[in-house]
């Protein structure tokens, strides 16, 4: 007995987790599909309608001027022969027709015909008292009614038109003209020339016939049925649509312009350009797919590795697919959940993970957290000495209007954390919570820039970066952008070993009292804690295309420009390119080492490279920059420096011309020239304090529609938002000496002249050089001049003036004279140079 078989049991299926299609594949595809069909609609409209018509059209205005061309040609042939025939009807010799015997009349005609070798045949004809012709030797001088009708006409004193008809197959065409004795009113007669349409043709000849057929056409408005009729023509084809029309002015003729095949060909408007763009289009769309669908689904495996493996730890997740965030959280809320139910120790429970970046240690009994405002603030260790605080923050990197040291020794990593930290919670009291950072082409710029960056983020400050980029796009982009703060990494003019930042909050460029807050910030180490986030953005294009916009050059003029490796090298050959300059660049290649010569574009030995490139390439002018772009220097198509202050009265000039009873500001170190320019032009001069940020700040309290430094800064209120920006200056020179038509030379030698000194260097310790300055103020005695004290001290002759005071941005005093000439400069120069020596001795006065 056979014993069944037992059947082997299937495993039992549970329900499992599969995936029905590719939903990556679908919704690519359908990508593919949307961006294909306006694309396809498009190319077919290029190729079916806008490409023929734009090609008719082509061919319409090339064949209307050429008929134009053959029509002006055929006219001026005409009104030549009508010029001479008039001519000749009021010379002695046709005058002598109606004077003389009839039986003279063909000598007259032949003598006359002599200087009319052009024409068939020519006759006089005499008009009787009775205001007919008279034909005594019969009607065989007048070929036929046409010639009969013009000659009727004439005499009655009517105006006629040339007339051609045929004759023998040939075509002719008459002219008639009346003879007017001047003192025998009763005695007239008629010249009627004839010229073969020989003549006509061969004028038409004259244009390459293989460019089309010229037909000159006669119509007879004054037949019931209008009639047509070729009388002269050159060139082969027929008329079809494509022929186009010119009237011939003070004459019944039209010329007909048809264009030969050869010219279609030429005139003919290629597919394959747009046919080429589709394939490359097709091609990177297929490409931009298979990308997506190769590497997304990588990036998705691996972001859920993530997510899985760090699933039953509390330690920070960071994922690059934000829809996973989700995910990621209740998975990790049902993992931990389940093992504090098991009993099973966590990762995050087993491990002690180190307090966020810039958070309170709690364990440390030196330190202390307070809470301002509902947010964490750390606090220095309270056992750090006065003493080490002020040596950490020496007080000359903290200057009038930024902040700036030597890189390496001045702004460590440590000290750039620190500034960073006050700069966020400076912010974060004026509810700014977005900063834009940009940074110079300096060596020590991007590591400053990446410790600024991380300082303000852990501040809780959201960042936008703008890249490396002059100084002028930062102050553009806290227009531009929305975002009013910004901080720029710039060691500005100085030599390559320094670095610092100039600092912008809700605007405005903060100055003394501002970097002082920071630096009392940053030693308090007070420091708001959270985690901002960091964009990338790109102003440049935008700053190009507003300055294109609104500058206008009106001839294009050849221009050098210096960068001196600096990063204005970056954006300004690009913007003139566009403004339609011919640009000859000169050292615009960024190196922070400044290899060819110092950033610092107010030393005139900084400038004679670009001296001899303007005078080598025969240039309009030349253009310098300083490390980051927001001051400039000018140098003339000669190679004269032009100092600032005399590159102000130009803009000052101009600006008020526009806008009577305009304020200017500018700083004590210029010429008072400038202040009597600006009156006499009717605008109002304002002296302040030297520093950008002390500039800026005028101008916003004045309404001034410029502004302008010694140094090379230039503000412009009128037009532009009033930061000062060299690329954007030079941009207003150009279009001044292209709308006036005049070199720069030629308008320097208008303006007002005087004797003066370029800005003089003393050098001094930083520590004393403030201290000093008060002392001379406070001690010397320039009772023969009227004194200034706004900023150090300028004392004002009746010949000239003098200026000494401490510098903002190096350590030094700068000192500046100016007389109407050398003796009366010299003598100004030794009052000074006695009174310093009286209050300080020491001091190496250079001038």
């Amino acid at each position: 007995m056979l014993k069944p078989k037992k059947k082997t049991p299937k495993p039992a299926t549970a329900p499992g987790i599969s995936a029905s299609g590719n939903a990556l594949v679908r919704i690519v595809g359908s990508a593919i599909i949307v961006a294909l069909v306006p694309v396809l609609l498009g190319f077919a409209y290029l190729l079916t309608a806008r490409d023929p018509g734009l090609q008719a059209e082509q061919i319409s205005q090339v064949s209307s001027a050429y008929a134009n061309q053959q029509s002006v040609n055929v006219q001026q042939l005409v009104s030549r022969l009508k010029a001479r025939l008039e001519g000749a009807a009021k010379s002695p010799l046709a005058l002598s027709a109606i004077e003389g015997e009839p039986g003279d009349l063909p000598l007259i005609e032949q003598t006359m015909k002599d200087y009319f070798p052009e024409v068939a045949s020519m006759h006089i004809l005499p008009i009787g008292k009775m205001g007919t012709a008279e034909f005594e030797r019969g009607k065989q001088s007048l070929r036929n009614h046409i010639e009969v009708d013009l000659v009727r006409r004439t005499s009655i004193g009517e105006p006629t038109l040339p007339e051609a008809y045929q004759i023998d197959g040939r075509w002719l065409t008459s002219l008639a003209t009346l003879v007017s004795h001047p003192q025998i009113l009763e005695s007239r007669a008629v010249i009627i020339a004839t010229i073969d349409n020989q003549l006509v043709t061969d004028e038409l000849n004259a244009m390459d016939t293989s460019l089309g057929r010229s037909a000159l056409q006669q119509f007879y408005p004054a037949e019931a049925k209008e009639r047509i009729d070729e009388i002269a023509t050159a060139g082969t084809g027929a008329i079809t649509s494509q022929t186009q029309y010119a009237a011939i002015e003070n004459t019944n003729w039209n010329l007909a312009f048809t264009p030969s095949q050869q010219l279609l060909d030429k005139l003919a408007v290629s597919s394959m350009p747009v046919i080429s763009v589709f394939l490359v289009f097709l091609v990177a769309i297929i490409a931009a797919a298979a990308i997506v669908l190769l590497l997304y689904p990588r990036v998705l495996a691996s972001e859920v590795d993530k997510i899985i493996q760090a699933a039953d730890r509390k330690t920070p997740l960071v994922l690059k697919v934000p829809e996973l965030i989700g995910l990621a959280k209740q998975l990790r809320r049902a993992t931990l959940r389940s093992l504090r139910q098991s009993g099973a120790p966590a990762a995050s429970l087993e491990t002690t993970t180190a307090p966020p970046a810039g958070s309170p240690d709690l364990s440390n009994p030196l330190t202390t957290s307070i809470l301002t405002e509902g947010e964490e603030v750390l606090e220095l260790d309270m056992d750090e000495s006065s003493e080490k605080l002020a040596a950490a923050f020496p007080d000359h990197i903290f200057r009038a209007y930024d902040i700036r040291g030597i890189a390496k020794t001045e702004l460590p990593d440590e000290m750039v954390a620190k500034i960073g930290g006050a700069i966020g919670r400076l912010a974060q009291k004026l509810d700014q919570q977005a900063i834009i950072v940009a940074c110079d082409g300096r060596v020590s710029s991007p590591r400053i820039k990446t410790g600024l960056i991380k300082a303000l983020m852990e501040s809780g400050r959201d960042v936008i970066d703008i890249g490396t980029v002059p100084t002028p796009l930062l102050y553009f982009a806290t227009r531009y952008l929305d975002c009013k703060s910004g901080v720029m990494v710039t060691g500005s003019h100085n030599p390559a070993d320094f670095n610092g930042f100039k600092i912008v909050l809700e605007e405005q460029t903060i100055a003394a009292g501002g970097i002082q807050e920071i630096r009392t910030l940053a030693k308090s180490g007070q420091f708001t804690v959270g985690s901002g986030r960091i964009i990338r953005e790109d102003v440049m294009p935008a700053y190009i295309e507003e300055i294109v916009s609104d500058i206008a050059i009106a001839i294009p003029l050849k221009i050098v420009f210096d960068a001196g490796n600096g990063v204005a090298g970056l954006v300004a050959p690009e913007l003139f390119e566009e403004l339609g300059c011919e640009v000859i660049p000169l050292y615009c290649d960024i190196d922070g080492r400044f290899p060819n010569h110092p950033p610092d574009t107010s030393n005139e030995d900084n400038l004679q490279d670009l001296v001899a490139m303007v005078r080598q390439e025969k240039a309009d002018f030349g253009v310098a920059f300083d490390g980051d772009g927001d001051r400039l220097a000018v140098v003339t198509s000669s190679g004269e420096i032009v100092r600032s202050d005399v590159l102000l009265m130009i803009y000052a000039q101009d600006v008020v011309s526009r806008n009577p009873g305009a304020d200017v500001v500018f700083d004590v170190k210029c010429s008072r020239n400038l202040s009597q320019l600006i009156t006499r032009h009717g605008g109002r001069p304002v002296l302040w304090k030297t520093g950008h940020a002390f500039m800026k700040e005028k101008m916003r309290e004045t309404g001034a529609l410029l502004g302008g430094e010694f140094s090379g800064h230039m503000f412009f209120g009128e037009r532009w938002y009033g930061f000062d920006d060299g690329m954007y200056a030079a941009g207003r020179l150009a279009e001044i000496l292209s709308t006036r038509g005049a070199s720069l030379d030629e308008i320097l030698a208008e303006l007002p002249e005087s004797v003066g000194t370029p800005e003089i260097l003393i050098p001094i310790e930083e520590s004393r050089k403030f201290s000093v300055m008060e002392r001379i103020v406070a001690n010397a005695d320039f009772s023969s001049g009227k004194i200034n004290t706004l900023d150090g001290i300028r004392v004002d002759y009746k010949d000239g003036w003098g200026l000494v005071r401490a510098s903002n941005t190096s350590a030094a005093l700068t000192a500046r004279f100016e007389a109407s000439s050398e003796g009366g400069l010299e003598i100004i120069k030794q009052e000074f140079r006695a009174q310093i020596a009286l209050v300080e001795p020491d001091l190496d006065l250079d001038f």
